[in-house]
């Protein structure tokens, strides 16, 4: 970057949990296909609107492996399709309810879904040839992203019981992003959460950068190296953050955007109490918003070092959940960075050039440091926590008992690793009251008994090709690197 310029790095986090359904109806799947409606779709769509304006666009992209999987899979593809399909007449029969009734705005917000629902339908079949993670593949083979690494269920390392586990899900991780997208550089952990021996699994695996929480430093400064010219810790910028996700001091909270607990979309957050929702004014205000961030950029260009890279993180689930205008934001910042002289998009890998052999950092070694871990070990996620170290332990002597196996037994084996690596998934961790980790472990039950006979019946051998079925994620999977170590 030129004197006078800050580098800014977005890093767009984008995560689903594993629910892809094996049935003939998306029932289920809401979740995923309310997130690609409201978040992946809009994203490949600005960050499109952007390239046609010959922008200099560059974002850094942290996909985990789990939502790639399922954004590939032809099944879930056509879900998609029955799931906006089903939105369009549910919307054709509101507008002409409102109509009847003479209901006019809620006739203005059943048209205005009506028509993105349907663009949407038609972007996804005719733009993207159903073919999202191809999409996001060419965005970055021509360079706007720039792929980071993420375990492949992205779970919470520094939770996890065994160094193996971590191993097993960085290395899986690497392998499906670099399949689908290229291979990675640096390493995003979720919640930028450290855990010793961490650096040395990236070293294996020829990573030059991890990003971290600030609050890991014990010693020296971010960004610098761990290892020295090897491997490099980057932080994050957390105030600017707290813009994008705090609804009670942030925008999403905003009175005029869409109230995130109405699941019809026809309210507003409101001041004190919901009140109608009306979407010119919600996206006018985005802009609003997109300016103000943009300025407090600008205050830190002042404030800071020259040629201080900000990496600014966006978990794009907020998109799905709690702020439907997300998108629009996003556009406007972007747009505002790429024409902006004072400002330079970058990717967070830049920032190794100009660090210096002696800028040097070290990160805690306790694994239960920082507080920040907390959020995930609340007395409700105790029970989660102890089942899943339970079946990590056993998992573990299983697979020391047969370390190199192959025919029906390694078929289970690779069966019930997947089992591990989706209970591992982040969000069980976030809201343990929802127990899809449940039926993941219990299924791994299942496994580990049929694994410990001496042969399969016709019985057994349907209840484990009615599991690969459900759960029917990562073909490439080495059960062996779950029992190392």
């Amino acid at each position: 970057m030129s004197e006078g310029i800050m580098p800014v790095a977005f890093v767009i986090e984008v995560h689903i949990p594993y629910v892809r359904h094996p049935g003939r109806h998306p029932i289920g799947e809401e979740y995923l296909h309310a997130f690609t409606a409201q978040m992946l779709i809009p994203l490949l769509d600005l960050v499109g609107e952007l390239q046609r304006h010959h922008l200099p666009i560059t974002l850094a992209l942290a996909c985990s492996p789990v939502a790639l999987e399922q954004w590939r899979d032809r099944v879930v593809s056509k879900h998609f399709t029955q799931w906006l399909e089903d939105k369009i007449a549910r919307h054709q029969a509101e507008l002409a309810r409102f109509e009847a009734e003479g209901n006019r705005h809620g006739a203005y917000l059943a048209r205005f879904y009506l028509d993105w629902d349907r663009q949407t339908l038609r972007t996804f079949n005719t733009r993207y040839q159903r073919n999202l993670a191809g999409r996001l593949q060419e965005l970055v083979i021509t360079e706007v992203l720039t792929p980071l690494c993420l375990p492949a269920s992205h779970a919470i390392l520094p939770l996890l019981s065994r160094e193996s586990l971590v191993r097993a899900q960085l290395e899986h991780g690497l392998l499906y992003i670099s399949r689908h997208l290229k291979r990675p550089e640096g390493l995003w952990l979720p919640g930028c959460a450290w855990r010793p021996g961490i650096e040395q699994i990236a070293l294996d695996l020829d990573l030059r950068y991890v990003i971290v929480d600030p609050t890991y430093v014990r010693a020296g400064q971010l960004p610098g190296w761990i290892i020295p010219r090897r491997l490099a810790a980057i932080g994050v910028e957390s105030e600017l953050s707290r813009h994008i996700w705090s609804t009670e001091l942030g925008y999403p909270g905003d009175p005029l955007y869409r109230n995130a607990a109405d699941p019809t979309g026809y309210t507003a957050n409101g001041l004190n109490e919901p009140q109608p929702y009306d979407p010119y004014d919600a996206l006018r205000r985005a802009q609003e918003h997109a300016n103000h961030f943009v300025e407090q950029l600008l205050y830190r260009l002042n404030h800071l070092p020259a040629d201080t890279t900000i990496v600014v993180p966006i978990d794009a689930r907020w998109w799905g959940t709690c702020w439907f205008e997300g998108p629009t934001w996003l556009q406007a910042v972007l747009t505002r960075c790429a024409t902006d002289a004072r400002l330079g998009l970058t990717h967070p890998g830049t920032i190794l050039a100009g660090l210096r052999t002696g800028e040097t950092v070290s990160l805690h070694t306790d694994a239960h440091f920082p507080h920040s871990l907390s959020r995930w070990q609340s007395p409700s996620a105790q029970r989660y926590w102890q089942a899943l170290h339970d079946a990590e332990q056993r998992f573990a002597d299983l697979i020391a008992h047969y370390p190199a196996v192959e025919g029906f037994r390694e078929r289970v084996l690779t069966q019930a690793a997947r089992e591990i690596l989706l209970a591992e998934q982040s969000d069980w961790a976030e809201d343990p009251q929802e127990l899809g980790w449940q039926r993941h472990l219990d299924r791994f039950e299942q496994l580990f008994a049929l694994a410990r006979q001496e042969s399969l019946s016709a019985t057994d051998l349907f209840t484990l090709e009615q599991i690969e079925t459900h759960d029917a994620i990562f073909p490439v999977l080495n059960y062996r690197l779950f029992g190392k170590g």
